[in-house]
């Protein structure tokens, strides 16, 4: 999905302005129809900057700011505390700054007529398809305050998925970081050091040897060139992933590389599953839910896979079997979905998805530590055992070389 900026006036005449989520210009203004607005405009929202009075195009409230504000709200709903008072408390307690000023928005918003979802709507970086989604569904069934406190324990299990991936990559990251760092103390200090003792006793330095001592020149003397490619690097790879393509060539990517694809394939099935349980436990219908659940997979490929069973779906097959057509939804998933839709419980049978794959990431992150620690130590080894090995070859030669 993208975003659209937008400006309509609404029926009384009041003009109004700010982002939504859909897929084309079109379905952006079918929405703001269904919302009893006239759009004026309808373009596609800029990749960097905000729209005046939306902040939250900017940047996105904390994921546990946003637990903490569907656990309250449910708690002041049930306590029959008024919607708009509600909102007010709320942004008074939270501390989480994009969140304050999105939820000030929502207050006048609702004031003035709209409903709660479509306020939130306004605020995409702040509120989610699926956190609009639920509470849609539960302002239409009139049960808000349960939808709320399920939608707070969806955002826990999201947070504690991504949590454990998180945690997965971080002993990689500080083993690789550390390494890089040891070898560029070698390559300035004590390469140098090597390299005088070595043009002082006339050696004749092996290639390997030749090759490190003219790494190191080109550090201390190139370094900005270095950083430059670095950083140039880091540049050009930040902006791709911002293109549609880009962003599609690197999903697919990290789906092929071996153990950490399979840590990530597994996640978005659970985050994909939890939020069918949720949003189908919340009364939304197949087609809506499963839009809002796609986009929490964090994989455009993933993504467009589930979402390529909508027209079959609105073509009556059902889920489990478009699914089952799939390459990247397992079997067992599509079979569990199938008795769910026999069953009549598809919300109930997702939930089980959800939770047997949860613990399919837990087994996944150990597999990927250990097969971290093996390949760590290899690449740590090639590179300063390799760069010890150059320094010392030059001394080797020449003691195999005397006459005892």
């Amino acid at each position: 999905m993208n975003a659209w900026v937008y400006r309509a006036r609404t029926i009384d005449g009041q003009i109004r302005e700010g982002i939504l989520q859909a897929f084309n210009e079109a379905e952006a203004a079918r929405q703001l129809v269904k919302q009893k607005m006239i759009p004026e405009f309808v373009r596609p929202a800029p990749k960097e900057g905000g729209v005046t009075g939306n902040l939250s195009f900017r940047r996105s409230a904390k994921p546990m700011s946003m637990v903490f504000f569907a656990r309250q709200f449910a708690t002041l709903v049930d306590a029959a505390v008024p919607l708009v008072q509600s909102i007010e408390i709320l942004q008074e307690l939270t501390d989480d700054k994009v969140l304050k000023k999105a939820l000030n928005q929502v207050a006048v918003d609702v004031q003035s007529g709209m409903t709660l979802a479509a306020a939130m709507k306004e605020h995409p970086n702040v509120f989610s398809d699926i956190f609009v989604s639920m509470v849609q569904a539960g302002e239409q069934g009139g049960m808000l305050d349960t939808i709320l406190a399920r939608l707070a324990t969806y955002l826990e299990k999201a947070q504690e998925i991504v949590g454990k991936v998180k945690t997965a990559m971080v002993y990689p990251v500080i083993i690789l970081v550390v390494a890089l760092l040891s070898a560029g103390v070698m390559l300035t200090f004590v390469v140098p050091t090597f390299q005088t003792m070595f043009e002082s006793s006339g050696l004749t330095l092996p290639y390997p040897t030749q090759v490190l001592i003219n790494i190191s020149e080109f550090v201390q003397s190139k370094w900005y060139i270095l950083l430059g490619i670095i950083f140039g690097g880091a540049f050009l790879v930040r902006n791709l992933n911002k293109t549609p393509a880009g962003r599609e060539f690197f999903d697919r990517l990290l789906l092929r590389i071996p153990v950490l694809g399979d840590l990530l394939h597994k996640t978005a099935i659970a985050r994909f599953s939890q939020s069918m349980a949720s949003l189908l436990a919340a009364g939304s219908n197949l087609i809506d839910a499963l839009q809002a659940s796609a986009a929490t997979t964090n994989n455009v490929v993933i993504e467009k896979t589930l979402l390529s069973t909508r027209a079959a779906i609105e073509a009556g097959e059902g889920i489990s079997k478009p699914l089952s057509e799939t390459k990247i939804v397992p079997n067992l998933v599509s079979r569990m979905v199938d008795v769910g839709e026999t069953t009549g419980r598809l919300d109930d049978m997702f939930e089980k998805v959800a939770i047997f794959y949860e613990g399919e990431v837990d087994q996944a992150v150990t597999r990927l530590m250990k097969a971290m620690e093996p390949a760590l130590i290899c690449v740590v080894g090639v590179i300063l055992g390799g760069m010890v090995v150059a320094l010392y070859l030059p001394i080797f030669e020449a003691m195999t070389s005397v006459d005892f």
